[in-house]
């Protein structure tokens, strides 16, 4: 049986003829194209940029995440909606680059494309406008193709603030729900909801209160103490935040410029902040009570019912109820109490304010309507805890998304992540990027004061659609578009300058209501113009002057302030600017000619209306180059600013070299290859299908020979250099990059010096214009300013296995011109277990730190130099502190500020046969003698290039001959000096070169029971041996060291020799002792990078005890190991 439709009974839109959809007005048409031109510029090559450190923890746990693995939430990686979104790109489309950046993409074409919405706010004109702004936006295009927060919350932004004015206006109850969910979602991806939400409460309180001071009160007595007493808590609040802020010891300013913040690690805990000042406690008490009290007298005087009427109450608690327990970690931060400690006492800490608020908040949403309250908490809630539990496999993630996320990045606020300065916005981001809308903002406050107030949005209707779920309906509001705008562009700027952390990616969030303010102002200038009597009076052509007009006297200006002046002299460059000004200056003149002529019949309001339209269209054509510039040209660069901590090309050229070596030996990604923790992010995303990759942290050890590929980052390079050897061809690349930071410290004079100065002027020009750094460093004399050698960055290296690559032709080397390592290892086969039997740490509460050389003193105590901690520590043989001497002082800095007694990193430690004890005061260049018990005896030596046998430079080891003579390396010097036991020069030997009884980087010195002196000359990597003179030390012997192969101030090398004549050397950065005949031939090795008993850290002094026990100084473990005697 079938069931006819009544022939009056509307039409399925299936059923709609085609000519119905077609009947579409211009402006939807141009408002389609755009859109669609945003889904180009944010889809096209989306893949095709490296991932940045931060993306690709995003886009990697993400990936866990769609393999299953699950994800529990963290707030250092901000809120869980893009991981899910994320696992849904890749379980819809696989996972790539591209769509890694998809979900980001998608939600900025939808931010474009929901202003349709905006359209009763911003006019036809304005959504056009404003669509426009935000496809050509260098940070809503960058960011709309970015995997970070951003884009999702620009989307989330702009809903927000719609549908509060749909609300104010309408009432409507949908309003309600769109906001609630845009709330519970904005919550779910970045911490910004709480400024966001502070922001909206903020203006719908101010809104409410001047509602409430123009409305009749039906007790008016009442209103003079709500005034008092809310002024009072105003006032208390704000000194309250001045005195935290005075007595912080953080602060952001006077960085060195070469100073860059390196991005979170994951794993890395946050900072302990101190503890908020026992006054601004006080004040915020004091200020909160009066707000308590102002509102007692809110709703004595003014009635509870009659603030229930008021739509800005409503959307004050739609916003404030849900996130109210969330809020528990501020009064915990004011108290010193940690958000996320999650032992037993802290979450009793936590428990204390998140049941009270909660009940707050449950109180309160029902007191405001016990209807319509629960339905939109429970949608709030629905949202938080699906996403924050991870779809109920995370039950934590509850409470770290409750407490957690506030508290982590409010202890994050005092890291002053990126320490930029107070004006980073001001200066930096937003005139390089930002100035259309910036300058529309300030146009836009600036014609509304001109006209007092603009032009009133229609009047709101009342709404009757939907439930109706209350016996009241709120009173209506003019929607306060330019207020809200204004406020919201205002506040942002303001909260991001205040907060610690200052990132380039925030500048998003100051930039969408701005953009949306110059819309709002240049849609009403639109509107304004008589388009017919434009057209009629051949508009098109005044405007074309007036861009012309514009463009010549912007050439005019750069030609007379540029550094080659007009009229300077008769040389061809000086001829060349003269035509250049005087062109620029007729065309000027001719355009501005052709302007008053057609404009003579203008109307007086339509002249300024069509030169501010055709400003901003010159302004959107440079914001066009800008955007396309950062986005599709200098997207893998450093000489961008809207990035910070941001991937280099090189690690894709890595991925490219090791994918295509994998292919072609394994014919697949079953190549091993092994990578450590610098770069880690983003090479974990990037190797990802690597079956048998390799992390080693910063652990390398020699099993690494094993694998063909070697990626290594520059914190690792002197660690890796002793195990690839001569083994493996190294490829060299930028890895991360940050931006030029000369603008750190800037000061009146500096800003006053820099446009004074002609050069740095179009140097500054071409920097804002096109990112060209060429001028600057000319000006300046910087040679790091090219993307081969840019700095500030970090650097990585691709080290290939000679015999693999050997096996393909495309590394510069024919299969056959490698057939074997050019340079075999002498020391192979020569490696032993020899485990250490103990190891101290130092006294307990003050361990040692990086210690660097021990000594053994004749009654078998032991003398060791903790040069972290520039003291002197006496030990029994056994490991008990017997005595302890020494603070840093730096005579550097200040004579005064070294006293005798005072270290800067002694390196050096020697006992003589009478117990007194001398220490190589390394940087202060001197050499300090003691009794057995640290009393002090005399000191000699000052810095110098070896003018005399005083001048010392950096002496690294002391050893005391048979003689009683002090044998001293002067390391800088490249020689040995000799002292008698006062400090009486008495010789010196050596100096800077390869021959024998030369040195380049002389360390180590050991006396053989014979008398014969050992020195470990360092960048010769070799060991010459001396013999003892009358006068001196003449040359005996040398042998090479195939080790010691880095430079770096942790490689210095130390000796001991046995009682059998056996040399030992430590090799720093190759983490082992390497054990030698007398003669120089390799007798064994041990040691590994590691811990005790089979592990070392970098190790340097030596030094043998009675029972021919080898005590090691391992600085990189801070330790100080002993080895058993050892026969080979």
């Amino acid at each position: 049986m079938t069931t006819q439709r009544p022939d009056n009974a509307p039409r399925s839109w299936l059923e709609r003829p085609l000519r119905s959809l077609l009947d579409l007005r211009v402006e939807a048409v141009v408002f389609a194209v755009i859109v669609l031109l945003t889904a180009f510029s944010r889809l096209y090559e989306l893949g095709l940029r490296v991932m940045s450190h931060d993306e690709s923890l995003h886009v990697y746990f993400s990936w866990l995440l769609a393999r299953g693995q699950g994800f529990q939430h963290t707030p250092m990686m901000h809120g869980p909606l893009q991981f899910h979104l994320l696992a849904l790109s890749y379980f819809l489309f696989g996972d790539t680059d591209f769509t890694a950046r998809l979900p980001h993409a998608i939600a900025s074409i939808l931010t474009v494309a929901f202003l349709w919405k905006w359209r009763r706010y911003l006019g036809s004109r304005g959504t056009l406008i404003a669509a426009l702004l935000m496809l050509i936006s260098p940070y809503m295009l960058y960011y709309g193709r970015y995997a970070r927060n951003e884009a999702l919350v620009a989307l989330f932004g702009v809903v927000m603030l719609w549908a509060i004015l749909r609300y104010l206006e309408t009432g409507g109850w949908r309003y309600l729900v769109v906001l609630t969910v845009v709330s519970a979602l904005h919550f779910t991806a970045k911490e910004t909801a709480f400024i966001y939400t502070a922001q909206a409460l903020l203006f719908l309180g101010v809104l409410l209160l001047d509602r409430v001071l123009r409305d009749r009160w039906p007790r008016p007595a009442y209103r003079t103490a709500f005034l008092i007493s809310l002024m009072a808590g105003v006032a208390l609040l704000a000194l309250a935040v001045a005195t935290a802020r005075l007595l912080s010891a953080s602060g952001a300013t006077g960085l060195n410029p070469a100073t860059v913040a390196q991005p979170a690690i994951p794993g890395a805990q946050p900072p302990t902040e101190e503890r908020t000042a026992p006054l601004a406690q006080l004040l915020a008490g004091g200020g909160l009570a009066a707000f308590l009290l102002s509102l007692f007298y809110l709703l004595r005087g003014y009635t509870w019912a009659r603030l229930r009427e008021d739509r800005a109450l409503a959307l004050i608690f739609v916003l404030f109820t849900p996130v109210l327990p969330q809020l528990a970690p501020l009064p915990m931060h004011l108290l010193g109490w940690d958000a996320l400690d999650y032992s037993p006492t802290g979450i009793l800490h936590t428990a204390l304010f998140v049941v009270p608020l909660t009940l707050l908040a449950v109180a309160l949403g029902l007191a405001w309507d016990h209807r319509r309250w629960p339905i939109l908490m429970a949608l709030y809630y629905a949202i938080f805890v699906v996403f924050y539990t991870t779809v109920f496999t995370n039950g934590q993630g509850f409470f770290s998304g409750l407490v957690g996320a506030l508290g982590y990045w409010l202890q994050q606020q005092g890291v002053h992540r990126g320490s930029q300065p107070w004006y980073y916005y001001l200066v930096i981001q937003i005139p390089i990027y930002e100035y259309l809308p910036a300058l529309g903002s300030l146009a836009a406050a600036l014609w509304v004061g001109l006209h007092s107030r603009g032009k009133p949005s229609p009047p709101g209707v009342e709404e009757t659609s939907g439930p109706h779920l209350t016996e009241t309906t709120p009173k209506a509001y003019p929607a306060p578009v330019f207020g809200l705008l204004a406020y919201w562009s205002l506040t942002s700027f303001l909260a991001y300058t205040i907060a610690g952390e200052k990132m380039p990616w925030l500048t998003v969030h100051i930039t969408l209501p701005m953009i949306l303010l110059t819309s709002w102002f240049l849609g009403r200038v639109a509107d304004g113009v008589d388009w017919g009597a434009f057209s009629r009076r051949h508009g098109w052509a005044l405007w074309g002057l007036i861009l012309v007009f514009l463009f010549s006297m912007a050439a005019t200006l750069g030609a007379w302030l540029g550094p080659n002046r007009p009229f300077a002299g008769r040389e061809l460059p000086q001829l060349q600017a003269t035509a250049q000004f005087l062109t620029a200056l007729v065309t000027a003149l001719l355009s501005g000619y052709g302007i008053a002529r057609l404009a003579a019949d203008w109307p007086w309001d339509q002249l300024p209306r069509t030169g501010v339209l055709a400003f901003f269209t010159i302004l959107a054509g440079l914001t066009v180059h800008t955007a396309v510039q950062a986005t599709f040209y200098n997207y893998d660069q450093a000489n961008e600013y809207l990035v910070y901590a941001h991937s280099a090309r090189g690690v894709k050229d890595v991925l490219r070299q090791v994918t295509e070596l994998s292919l072609r030996t394994h014919d697949s990604l079953e190549m091993p290859v092994a990578y450590d923790s610098d770069v880690a992010w983003p090479m974990t995303w990037y190797l990802r299908h690597f079956t048998n990759q390799r992390f080693y942290g910063d652990s390398p050890t020699r099993d690494l020979r094993d694998v063909p590929a070697i990626i290594v980052g520059d914190n690792d390079f002197a660690k890796i250099e002793p195990i690839v050897r001569q083994d493996y061809y190294r490829f060299d690349y930028i890895r991360m990059v940050w931006p030029d930071q000369d603008y750190f410290g800037l000061t009146w004079e500096r800003i006053r010096n820099a446009l004074s100065n002609p050069e740095m002027r179009a140097a500054l020009f071409q920097i804002w214009l096109n990112r060209d750094f060429t001028q600057y460093a000319q000006v300046t004399g910087k040679d790091t300013l090219t993307q081969s050698n840019w700095q500030p960055s970090d650097q990585m290296r691709l080290y290939l296995r000679k015999d693999i690559v050997a096996q393909i032709w495309d590394y510069g080397v024919a299969p056959q011109a490698v057939q074997a390592p050019e340079e075999t290892d002498p020391y192979q086969g020569k490696q032993i277990t020899h485990p250490a039997d103990s190891w101290l740490a130092g006294p307990g509460e003050t361990p040692f730190h990086n210690p660097r050389a021990v000594a053994v003193a004749p009654d078998g105590t032991l003398y060791v130099a903790d040069s972290g901690n520039h003291r002197i520590i006496h030990l029994s043989a056994d490991g008990q502190v017997l005595q302890t001497w020494g603070t840093f002082g730096d005579i550097n800095q200040d004579p005064d500020n070294a006293p005798p007694g005072t270290f800067n990193e002694p390196w050096g430690i020697a006992v003589g046969p009478d117990g007194s004890v001398h220490v190589a005061d390394t940087w202060n260049h001197r050499i300090q003698k003691f009794t057995a018990d640290g009393q002090f005896i005399t000191q000699w030596g000052t810095f110098g290039t070896g003018e005399t046998g005083y001048a010392l430079w950096g002496p690294r080891d002391i050893v005391i001959d048979a003689q009683g003579r002090v044998l001293v390396t002067d390391t800088g010097n490249k020689r040995v000096v000799a002292y008698d036991a006062d400090g009486n020069f008495l010789f010196a030997f050596g100096s800077a070169g390869v021959g024998a009884g030369q040195f380049d980087e002389p360390v180590g010195l050991a006396l053989a029971p014979d008398g014969t002196l050992y020195v470990a000359d360092t960048w010769n990597q070799r060991i010459q041996a001396f013999a003892p003179t009358e006068d001196g030390y003449t040359y005996l012997r040398e042998w090479p060291i195939y080790g010691w192969f880095g430079q770096s101030l942790e490689n210095k090398p130390y000796l001991a020799v046995d009682q059998a004549g056996r040399v030992y050397a430590s090799d720093p950065e190759g983490y082992r002792i390497l054990g030698f005949s007398s003669e120089g031939d390799i007798l064994a090795w041990w040691g590994d990078y590691g811990v005790p008993p089979d592990g070392l850290g970098v190790v340097n002094g030596l030094a043998f005890d009675p029972q021919g026990n080898l005590w090691v100084a391992d600085a990189g473990n801070s330790l100080l190991v002993r080895f058993a005697p050892w026969q080979p």
